[in-house]
């Protein structure tokens, strides 16, 4: 930041707690001196709005910050993130529940009391998506990466569908069945400083796009549906078919085949009909054909 950056900071931040004071000071003493506050519903209203051309134009290092050590972006950016393009008291008094409503709640504000919300905000949707191909990720590494399950490690060259999706343990209602893998940590194993394929950890726009695919929300859809059911192929086999040559998640990918060719996540699909008919046929040793409610939550998308 150049010197007369850095001055119109200060000046800002200055003006800020002489604004901070003012409004503690006018914001008092209605029935009893009970504060007068803005309500909690408009505060929780109000998101930073990535998509400006201004803020378009920022990097995304320059208000959010990630490091090896905690690579999950906890927290809401600073003042000093704002100040250089806001004047922090003239928004302050002008647009307290639009701009500071941003990242404070409805209350008094102090530095010993910022009340700030929880980062992200849970009531506020994200307007960005995240740029995921499966047939990307599902291609050969040029070096082993250490994966972990429970309290064991080994080394994966060619990623699997369960390297990623475990079964939950143990599974209850409220959670999916299988485990899904968000957060820096979980991609950081491949797309660290040092990424065994690009992008890498600095380079949060190849991944994090404005009103990109978000990820269907399919879990539960279909009620019936329990993936420890569908672990084994109870399908009459050849002996020419044996031994199978076959990956240990060839069942995954032949249920969700849109998911292994989907180049964003707002491709995935429920698995179709005729695949689950596969084996829900009714014949000599195969389950029964599928209810027509399980068809119809299938035909949901």
């Amino acid at each position: 930041m150049t010197v007369s950056g850095i001055k119109r900071t200060v000046f800002a931040l200055i003006g800020l707690l002489i604004a901070v004071v003012f409004l503690d000071t006018r914001l008092q003493a209605r029935d009893g001196g009970a504060p007068i506050t803005q309500s909690t519903q408009t505060r929780e209203l109000a998101s930073f709005p990535h998509g400006k051309d201004k803020h378009k134009t920022l990097e995304c290092s320059q208000c959010h910050k990630i490091t090896r050590a905690e690579p999950d972006v906890k927290d809401l950016p600073g003042h000093v993130s704002c100040a250089p393009c806001h004047n922090l008291a003239l928004e302050a008094l002008t647009k307290p529940a639009l701009f500071c409503g941003i990242c404070h709640e409805a209350g008094p504000i102090s530095k010993s009391h910022p009340s700030l919300f929880r980062f992200p905000k849970p009531q506020v949707p994200t307007d960005f998506g995240t740029d995921f191909s499966h047939p990307s990720h599902l291609k050969p590494l040029p070096r082993p990466v250490v994966f972990t399950t429970g309290n064991q490690e080994y080394s994966v060259l060619t990623p699997r569908c369960t390297d990623c999706h475990k079964r939950t343990q143990p599974a209850t209602p409220s959670v999916p069945e299988m485990t899904v893998e968000t957060g820096h940590r979980s991609c950081f194993k491949c797309h660290g400083e040092q990424p065994v394929k690009p992008p890498s950890m600095n380079q949060c726009a190849q991944c994090h796009k404005l009103d990109g695919p978000h990820s269907p929300h399919l879990f539960n859809m279909v009620k019936a549906f329990k993936h420890e059911d569908h672990e084994f192929d109870i399908r009459p086999r050849k002996k020419k078919d044996y031994p199978l040559a076959k990956a240990p998640d060839y069942l995954c990918s032949e249920c969700h085949a849109s998911v292994v060719a989907a180049g964003a996540l707002d491709r995935i699909k429920l698995p179709e009909e005729n695949q689950c008919g596969a084996c829900h046929n009714g014949r000599l040793g195969l389950p029964d054909a599928l209810a027509r409610e399980v068809l119809d939550n299938l035909r949901r998308r």
